[in-house]
């Protein structure tokens, strides 16, 4: 069970890094003059969307889900803090979604 805790955190921990570095590397682009610039930042931006921050959303979410199903959700069902857990998760869902619209 530590494992699948420990899976959990490290894919979390990688999108939110990607969560918080895309936003600035889209300043980076809209900043940038010349168009092998231009096509420099398309290319980091699509592989830390694509390669990182995608794969790393779906990994949170079967670490998460496994760990609900595996006990969690009888423990912690009524818990307030799971729900608002729960919410706050669907609002990153959303921003992850506008990330990649600007994409």
């Amino acid at each position: 069970m530590l494992w699948l805790k420990a899976l959990h955190l490290i894919a979390m921990v990688c999108w939110f890094a990607g969560l918080f570095y895309l936003p600035r590397l889209y300043v980076y682009h809209t900043m940038s003059d010349d168009s092998a610039s231009d096509e420099r930042f398309k290319i980091m931006e699509r592989k830390l969307f694509f390669g990182i921050m995608t794969p790393s959303m779906i990994a949170t979410f079967v670490f998460g889900i496994w760990l609900l199903i595996d006990g969690a959700w009888q423990i912690y069902s009524h818990a307030i803090w799971l729900h608002v857990k729960l919410a706050l998760l669907l609002i990153l869902l959303i921003y992850h979604y506008f990330c990649w619209q600007r994409e």
